[in-house]
C-alpha cells in the first residue's frame, strides 16, 4: 500500500471541506460543484477549521481563508495539529507575499491561493492534493481559447479587447494567437502591418524558444501576437502541432489567448480540449444553440477542472433573440455566463483611426470588464461600476493602453 493510499485512510471524510469568508462561499461551492467533487463549504476562519477537525475525523483535503488572521502562522500551526498528517490544507489569502507563502509551504501547506481564486488554477491545486503532488513543478501559463459557434460571431474583436484588458490587469506578458490562419483579422483590429510568424513557427515544427520569440509581433510591452497573412488555401493541421505550439508558449508567456475560427479542424478542437479557459461565443438562435451542443460534447465539460463560459454576444445590429435565454441554457446544458450587448458601428470606426478602441462604445467595453472580471476569478458587476474591482479600473485603462498599441504599432 502506498503512502497515498495510507493517508486516504487515516482521512475520514472523502469530501473537499472549505471555510471561507460568506461572500466566497457561492463561489467556491460553485466550483467543486463543476468539478463534481463532494464538499462541505462553510462561513469561518482557521479556528472554525480547528474546531471542527476536533469534533470529528479531519476531511482528505481542507481549504481554508486566512484574509481575516492577525497572525496566521501561529493558527495554521493549531489548524494542522487539530487536522492531523492525512489532511492535505489549501490556504487561500489576500497578501501577496513571498515570505509568507514560503512559511507556509513550510509548514506542510499544498498550496497558498490568491483571492480571487480562478477556478483552473483551484482545480489544479486540488489535484496536486489528490496526488500528494509538491508544489515544486514545473512553471506552465495558462491557456484561453475563444471560439464562435458560427462565423461572425465577433470573436476576434472579443479576443483582441480581452487581450487589452488582460495586459492591463496582469502587468506580464501575454501571447496572444491568430489560428484563423484563412482569414485571420487581429493584426487589423492592434493596427499592425502584416506579419507570418505563425506560419514559420508552424513550419519549424519544433519548439525552440529563441525561435519562437523571433515570430513573435510586439503590439506593446505586454502583447505579443502570433498570427499570419491570410491564405484561403491553408491546409488543416495535424493536432500535435497546434500542441506543441501551445506547450511553447505555455513555457515563455503567463498567458496565451487564442482565436481560433468557427470553422474548427481537429488542431482547433484539441486546443479548446486542452485548454485552461474555454470562451464560447454565440447568438441566441437556434442554429448557434444546435452548434453550440456539438461542440460542447466535443469539447467536454468542466469536471476535469477547465472553465468553460458560455457568451451571447450580439454581433449583428437590431438582431432580437430568437431564442430566450432560459430555453437556450437549457437546450444546451450550460448557462450563459455572460452577455454582451452590440458594440455598434462605433468599435467599427475606430479602426479608421488606429487599432479597435473598446472605449468608443462604453457598453461593449464595461461588459467585455465583466468577462475579464470572470476571467481573474470575480464576478463581474450588474454594470461594470465597481472602481475597486477589475470593471472599473479598466475602464480607467482602457484608453490608455489603446493610445500605447498605437504608439507601438
Amino acid at each position: 500500500m502506498s503512502e497515498t493510499d495510507i493517508q486516504s485512510d487515516l482521512a475520514g471524510d472523502p469530501r473537499v471541506t472549505v471555510f471561507v469568508a460568506p461572500a466566497d462561499v457561492p463561489q467556491l461551492t460553485d466550483y467543486l460543484d463543476r468539478l463534481g467533487r463532494p464538499r462541505v463549504v462553510t462561513a469561518g476562519g482557521v479556528a472554525d477549521a480547528a474546531a471542527y477537525c476536533r469534533q470529528q475525523a479531519a476531511p482528505a483535503i481542507l481549504v481554508v481563508d486566512i484574509s481575516h488572521e492577525a497572525h496566521p502562522l501561529p493558527a495554521l500551526g493549531e489548524l494542522l495539529q487539530a487536522a492531523g498528517p492525512a489532511c492535505r490544507l489549501v490556504v487561500l489569502g489576500e497578501r501577496n507575499d513571498v515570505n509568507l507563502y514560503r512559511s507556509l509551504l513550510g509548514e506542510g501547506v499544498v498550496d497558498y491561493l490568491l483571492k480571487p481564486v480562478a477556478f483552473d488554477q483551484l482545480a489544479q491545486v486540488l489535484q496536486r492534493a489528490d496526488d500528494d503532488q509538491p508544489v515544486q513543478v514545473p512553471a506552465s501559463g495558462r491557456t484561453i481559447a475563444l471560439t464562435g459557434a458560427s462565423g461572425g460571431a465577433g470573436t476576434s474583436t472579443v479576443a483582441a479587447g480581452l487581450a487589452l484588458a488582460l495586459a492591463r490587469i496582469g502587468h506580464a506578458p501575454q501571447a496572444l494567437v491568430d489560428f484563423d490562419r484563412r482569414n485571420g483579422d487581429l493584426p487589423l483590429l492592434l493596427g499592425t502591418g502584416p506579419t507570418d510568424g505563425l506560419r514559420a513557427a508552424l513550419d519549424a515544427g519544433d519548439s525552440d524558444p529563441r525561435l519562437l520569440l523571433r515570430t513573435l509581433s510586439r503590439i506593446s510591452d505586454r502583447i505579443y501576437l502570433l498570427a499570419q497573412q491570410p491564405d484561403i488555401e491553408a491546409v488543416s493541421l495535424d493536432e500535435g502541432q497546434a500542441l506543441q505550439l501551445g506547450a511553447a508558449l505555455c513555457r515563455l508567456f503567463g498567458l496565451s489567448i487564442w482565436d481560433l475560427p468557427a470553422q474548427r479542424d481537429n488542431a482547433c478542437l484539441e486546443v479548446l480540449r486542452h485548454a485552461e479557459v474555454r470562451v464560447v461565443l454565440t447568438d441566441l438562435t437556434v442554429q448557434d444553440a444546435r452548434k453550440v451542443l456539438r461542440l460542447l460534447r466535443e469539447i467536454g465539460d468542466e469536471s476535469a477542472g477547465q472553465r468553460l463560459l458560455l457568451v451571447a454576444n450580439a454581433s449583428r445590429q437590431g438582431a432580437q433573440p430568437a431564442v430566450p435565454r432560459a430555453q437556450f441554457e437549457e437546450f444546451v446544458g450550460h448557462k450563459i455566463d455572460l452577455l454582451l450587448p452590440w458594440g455598434g458601428s462605433a468599435l467599427a470606426g475606430s479602426l479608421l483611426k488606429g487599432p479597435l478602441d473598446p472605449d468608443a462604445a462604453p457598453a461593449f467595453r464595461d461588459a467585455l470588464a465583466g468577462l475579464a472580471d470572470l476571467l481573474s476569478g470575480r464576478q463581474p458587476t450588474v454594470a461594470a461600476r465597481n472602481q475597486g474591482g477589475v470593471a472599473g479600473r479598466l475602464r480607467s485603462l482602457f484608453s490608455r493602453d489603446a493610445t500605447a498599441v498605437r504608439r507601438a504599432a
